[in-house]
């Protein structure tokens, strides 16, 4: 028998809930204030936020991922099962630099300062991961590969060291 039909389907449901779960749990920790201190030498009052907005962006991931695992329940194999163990930790991650990439104004979004507003758009980029990659992908190609008209202004392209004449 299949290793994937035999424990593999409800190992990754509890997987994906244990993170969704996990990660609400975890937002509510950070948000009432109970943690304080280090924690592997990290000043845990200073990244608070950072770990909330992760959280949440785990917690889209997580969502969809449950989503895609019901929707897609029978039809599950082992090539897949990378893609929802990943699937929360990338967007973790990515929903942290989300934050980032707009308090340093680099993607522009008119979002409210407030903790709510960037929980909110945390969890969207966790829940829509594969949009934010494309979108990630597309800001890279503009900012390396010159205007975005399909000059090759700052590629390299010219040796890198000179000047264009």
């Amino acid at each position: 028998m299949d290793p994937i039909q035999r424990f593999g389907k409800q190992s990754i449901f509890v997987y994906l809930l244990v993170w969704f779960v996990g990660s609400l749990w975890m937002m509510a920790v950070l948000g009432s204030g109970t943690v304080q201190g280090k924690l592997f030498g990290v000043d845990l009052n200073l990244y608070h936020e950072y770990a909330s907005f992760g959280f949440a962006g785990a917690l889209g991931g997580a969502l969809y991922g449950l989503r895609m695992f019901h929707e897609h329940y029978h039809d599950l194999t082992t090539q897949w099962v990378y893609w929802y163990l990943m699937r929360p930790v990338l967007c973790f991650g990515s929903a942290i630099i989300t934050i980032v990439l707009f308090e340093s104004g680099i993607l522009l979004l008119q979002v409210g300062d407030s903790m709510s507003a960037r929980i909110s758009v945390a969890f969207l980029t966790g829940y829509g991961y594969g949009k934010f990659m494309e979108k990630i992908k597309a800001l890279t190609t503009t900012f390396f590969n010159g205007d975005g008209n399909g000059t090759k202004n700052g590629n390299g392209s010219n040796g890198g060291d000179q000047p264009r004449r």
